[in-house]
């Protein structure tokens, strides 16, 4: 079936079904009597701020917060008092499902723990929405898919970046035919050493923990780039290496606030001068021994700090992408090769103008047209002002039309991983890796 035959049969039916999230559809109401019950796993900064304090503060009329639950017993006293809910605390996630019976569970746990919870939470009864990464590897993905099938429960993605209003006017555009088909696609995102820095300091730095940045950070960018192109990866041929950090570095200590080389390392930070991280972390590692000020040099990190790699589309669109950590730089650019022209932004980590530009310039050969500049403000909050717009759609507004369909599903996360896992066994075997196999989704061209 072709693209226009398939988007006439389906685009209509798919766009109504995706119009209400089927995990938050009862929820859409103002009276507190019928606010939707949720539960939050894993009290961690995200976990405790953007889902705990942040949504009591600005969403409390809508969400009815019945429990929280952390393995680290400190951590999660303090989370919950910040979060100021006032809901009981829980240190075992079976019971605090049992106990406050939860009809959606938000998952902010370490990355290799998102599939247990996820099914955990779908066996005993419960929506979920996670944080991205879904998860780190394949065979955890198809255990997802597996109890969504078996459980008959949802899960959304809370993939922010599709919000920015910057990057729904690519969106937008793409959809209107501006630049045709697109044949290729450039992307190439930078990260500040200060940025790269938290990741290494942390679990994020170990490959069991977080799934190496290919899927713990370029999960945003892969799935960007299939919902840009509507449709989803087929093959990834990649290359990647640690330069810069773990057993490079010259010295390493015992973490940063006791290190005897404060002076001599670029990347020395106190975090007991930080009273929140202090309190949230160091003044509880002695619970579980998690350390969140870890040397960036020790010998267990072993992710990479520059990443290329080609996908393959279904399509037949090629994306050539980057994530380069060993910058001073941090931002992205990106664009859109088609076959009416190219559609280009360029996007600087830390704004220093009050909107976003995108240029596109038409192919000469058929048209005199001079380029065009269309430029978008950026909305208040974070991720460019894309969290309160997926916030206010999870909780706030859960009917709101989705025309762009910005909420991302299952299969959206699924595909995302893919892409990052298909990288690091294409680096660890030499090869291109085919992204069917990897589970039991089907690639398909055109996701609706």
């Amino acid at each position: 079936m072709d693209r226009r035959k398939f988007i006439t049969k389906t685009g209509a039916a798919a766009g109504a079904a995706l119009l209400v999230s089927p995990v938050m559809a009862a929820g859409k109401t103002s009276k507190p009597s019928n606010k939707r019950k949720f539960a939050l796993v894993g009290t961690g900064i995200r976990g405790m701020r953007m889902y705990g304090q942040h949504l009591m503060k600005n969403y409390g009329q809508y969400v009815d917060m019945v429990g929280l639950c952390d393995t680290n017993p400190g951590r999660l006293k303090f989370a919950a008092g910040y979060i100021g809910a006032g809901c009981p605390t829980f240190t075992d996630l079976e019971e605090m499902i049992k106990k406050t019976k939860p009809e959606v569970l938000i998952v902010t746990t370490e990355d290799r723990f998102h599939h247990e919870v996820i099914i955990k939470g779908m066996e005993m009864g419960c929506d979920i929405i996670t944080e991205k990464p879904l998860t780190i590897d394949e065979v955890k993905a198809q255990a997802i898919l597996d109890a969504e099938k078996r459980t008959g429960k949802n899960i959304i993605v809370t993939f922010n970046y599709r919000y920015p209003p910057y990057r729904a006017k690519i969106k937008e555009l793409l959809m209107s035919g501006l630049v045709g088909d697109v044949k290729t696609v450039d992307f190439h995102w930078n990260i500040h050493h200060s940025h790269l820095m938290y990741y290494m300091q942390r679990w994020h730095g170990e490959s069991d923990r977080g799934g190496t940045l290919w899927v713990h950070k370029s999960t945003h960018h892969f799935d960007m780039v299939n919902w840009f192109l509507n449709s989803e990866p087929q093959q990834v041929f990649a290359y990647g290496a640690l330069d810069r950090f773990g057993k490079k570095g010259p010295f390493r200590g015992e973490n940063c606030r006791n290190c005897a080389f404060t002076q001599q390392c670029p990347y020395y930070w106190d975090i007991n001068k930080n009273e929140m991280l202090k309190s949230l972390y160091a003044d509880n590692e002695h619970h579980d021994g998690y350390i969140r000020d870890n040397c960036v040099f020790r010998e267990k990190i072993d992710i990479f700090d520059k990443h290329a790699a080609v996908v393959k589309y279904m399509n037949g669109a090629i994306l050539n992408y980057s994530l380069t950590g060993d910058t001073d730089y941090d931002g992205y650019w990106l664009a859109f090769n088609g076959t009416k022209g190219r559609l280009e932004a360029r996007i600087e980590g830390y704004p220093s103008k009050s909107f976003a530009e995108m240029t596109f310039t038409p192919v000469d050969r058929y048209t005199n047209e001079k380029p065009k500049i269309f430029r978008t403000e950026y909305a208040q909050g974070g991720h460019w002002g894309g969290d309160p717009i997926m916030l206010d759609k999870l909780f706030k507004d859960p009917s709101k039309p989705d025309p762009l369909h910005q909420q991302a599903t299952l299969r959206d996360g699924v595909m995302s991983i893919l892409i990052g896992i298909a990288a690091r066994k294409s680096i660890a075997e030499g090869k291109p890796i085919d992204i069917k196999g990897l589970t039991s989704l089907d690639p398909r061209e055109f996701v609706v």
